[in-house]
């Protein structure tokens, strides 16, 4: 299931990587402001789809947006859902919370590659933590716990289905939510 949704997702997953902020990170010139907006999108998209992730599986314990709490407040962002266009994310099934799960949990790994990068940001080094991109092997641990997850069940067609379309839907709400521009200052 693992290799399906990362051969169906591949195209989306390249696209929304290019359209959000963190390749200021990686060439180090985000200032801090576009840090601020960065972190905030994230919170938004992991907020909103942690959430609907955990009311359809049982284990699922949503970490992420907590960790970009963390983030915005020692920042002076209030941690607030607004009200955007496509805001309307759910998850209707197991087999969708799976598909959404993979592409939440999976991004374990980009952050560990841009926990790498901050350090080299002259315009943010006065964060002192950074919670969210912490560049711990740690937030790794949910990326593998989900990865055993999915490997023990069985779906069915019509599961794997639903999982990819709602793993595609997934990657095109972050895509959204990256496209906001909610933070002016």
């Amino acid at each position: 299931m693992l290799s399906e949704l990362r051969d169906s997702t591949a195209e989306l997953h390249r696209e929304i990587e290019e359209e959000n902020a963190a390749g200021k990170i990686m060439d180090h010139s985000i200032s801090i402001t576009q840090y601020k907006n960065l972190l905030f999108q994230n919170y938004v998209a992991y907020a909103i789809s942690e959430k609907e992730i955990s009311a359809q599986l049982v284990n699922y314990e949503p970490s992420k947006y907590k960790e970009l709490e963390k983030d915005l407040d020692q920042l002076n962002v209030p941690a607030e859902i607004p009200l955007f266009s496509g805001s309307d994310f759910f998850c209707n099934s197991e087999a969708e919370a799976f598909g959404a799960a993979y592409v939440v949990e999976g991004s374990a790994m980009g952050g560990m590659l841009i926990s790498r990068n901050l350090k080299h940001c002259k315009k943010l080094s006065s964060i002192e933590n950074h919670h969210f991109f912490n560049g711990k092997r740690d937030s790794l641990k949910s990326w593998n716990k989900f990865k055993k997850l999915i490997e023990s069940k069985t779906f069915t067609e019509e599961e794997k289905t639903s999982a990819i379309n709602k793993a595609k839907e997934t990657f095109e709400f972050f895509g959204q939510v990256f496209r906001q521009q909610f933070l002016n200052s």
